[in-house]
This record gives structure tokens, sequence and C-alpha cells, in this order.
């Protein structure tokens, strides 16, 4: 009798530039962002070399600003089979704006991303993960605005993001007449009486990659459930500009540990099976 096949696990990828993280909000103003050497269009295009070696397909969470200013990179995110969806228009944290501006914002970038690749986006992701207890009024607005899911909520305490007492696993988060908004949360594995995060990013690039599978195997074989894994373009960029700054939390670990994210995520690939967050999702494209 063959062995039950390893839980599909979903890969993402946040498509910013290496000067638009929230850790650079205070000396890289929104108005100054076109002065910046953008390494956008290398850096995903080296994602995309190495999932196409991996023979996974993943969503790209595209912000639509980029998507403007870099159509040939969101065409070619799409030629390769990737899911595009939505990380907003302008990158600001949703609990600092308005449910008019968040609307406005949402509303855009999804016109925009499916006007590149005449396809339905689906999905949200916020900057920061931002949907906290001060933003839950946001998901009204992404099932108001057409989204069929989100993956914004982080099930941890954090003083930039984080919603502790949120499910850890794929759920519906909101409904309303006969429309579902799904929530496919940033993945954590509970220990020592807390949430452990685990999901990727920072978290990859600086805990040792035993870490990291520890926890997915955990979640995958001791839970039964699916994972989501992120990163950014600009984590497999160790040669980026270096800028001073303390970041939101008082430090920035915008720079540790770029120089062996690759490694480490051609070593996820390996090891875990993967899919767009559509498809762990049953969404039909």
């Amino acid at each position: 009798m063959a062995a039950p096949a390893a839980p599909l696990n979903a890969f993402s990828v946040d498509v910013e530039d290496w000067y638009q993280v929230a850790d650079f909000d205070a000396v890289v103003p929104r108005a100054a962002w076109d002065r910046y050497e953008s390494r956008l269009a290398r850096n995903t295009d080296r994602v995309l070399a190495v999932l196409d070696e991996a023979a996974v397909k993943g969503t790209f969470f595209v912000l639509a600003w980029n998507a403007e200013r870099h159509p040939e990179v969101v065409r070619r995110i799409a030629a390769a089979g990737h899911e595009v969806a939505s990380h907003g228009y302008g990158h600001r944290l949703i609990y600092e704006q308005s449910p008019e501006e968040f609307r406005a914002d949402v509303v855009r970038a999804k016109g925009i991303l499916e006007d590149l690749t005449g396809t339905p986006v689906l999905g949200y992701r916020a900057p920061s993960f931002s949907i906290t207890a001060r933003s839950l009024w946001a998901l009204d607005v992404l099932l108001d605005g057409g989204y069929c899911y989100d993956s914004s909520v982080f099930p941890v305490r954090d003083a930039l993001y984080g919603l502790p007492g949120a499910g850890r696993h794929p759920y519906v988060i909101r409904e309303r007449d006969g429309r579902r908004l799904l929530e496919f949360p940033i993945t954590t594995t509970p220990a020592f009486g807390r949430n452990l995060p685990l999901g990727g990013g920072g978290y990859l690039r600086m805990l040792p990659y035993g870490y990291m599978r520890w926890g997915m195997r955990r979640v995958n074989r001791r839970e039964g459930a699916a994972a989501v894994v992120y990163l950014h373009p600009w984590e497999v960029d160790p040669g980026q500009p270096r800028l001073r700054t303390a970041g939101r939390r008082g430090f920035s670990t915008h720079y540790v540990g770029l120089g062996r994210t690759e490694a480490k995520l051609r070593r996820l690939l390996r090891d875990f099976r993967f899919a767009p967050l559509r498809d762990v999702l049953g969404l039909a494209a």
C-alpha cells in the first residue's frame, strides 16, 4: 500500500523592490521611489528561475505600483503558469489608511493586474501583514471588492503586525450574500505556550533551515494541514544597496542572511510540495 502523499503547501512571493519595505518608510518616502535603482525585474527573474528548476508553481502578490512600471515582469510571471495576486497599490499599512483610502488602493491594484494578465485576481496580501485588530474592517472591503481570499493574518504578537487569537489554518473569515472570503493565515506552529512564526521571509533568512523544516513537518504531519511560505525578490539579492535605518521595531533585519536565502529556498522546494494559494484553497482561476 502506497504511503499517503505529503500535504500540498502554498508558495508565495511578495513582489516588492528592495527599498519598499516598511523598515525603510522613514528614510525612503513614497514620493521618492522613482529615484532609487530598481532591482525588481532581475530579482524576480531569479526567483522564477529557481521555481522553474524545481518545477514549482506559486502565487506572486504583486505591488501594483511596480506592475505599472514593470508590466513585462507581471506578464512573465503569468506566462510561466504562476498565480498573480494583489499586494495592493501603494504599500501602505492598512491601519494607517481610512476605509475609503484602502478601498481605492485595492480596487485600483486589482484592475491594473487583471488588465495586464487577462485573468481574475482572486487573492490579496496586505503590506507587512497589517490586518490586525485595528483593521479588521478591511476584510469587508476585500469581500466587497471582489477578492476571494486573503493571506494577511499572522497569528503572532508583533509590534508591526499580528492577530494572536486568529485561526492558524485556512478558514472562512467573512461571508455575506452568498459570497465568501477565505483566509490563509501565515503559518505558525504552537510550542511553549505560544505560536512560533514560520512562514518564510526574515524567519527563513535569519534562522537555521532546520527550524523551518521542523516547523513545517509538524504542521504537515502532526496536524495534517497546509502551510504557506513567502519571500520577497530582494531576499535573493545580497548585493543590494545599503541604507541606514532602525526600522519600525527599533531595529531592522532587512540585510540579515541575504547571502543564504537562495540555498535555503532550494532546500525548501526539495523537501516539501508546493502550489499556488488558489490551488491549495480549491479556487478556480
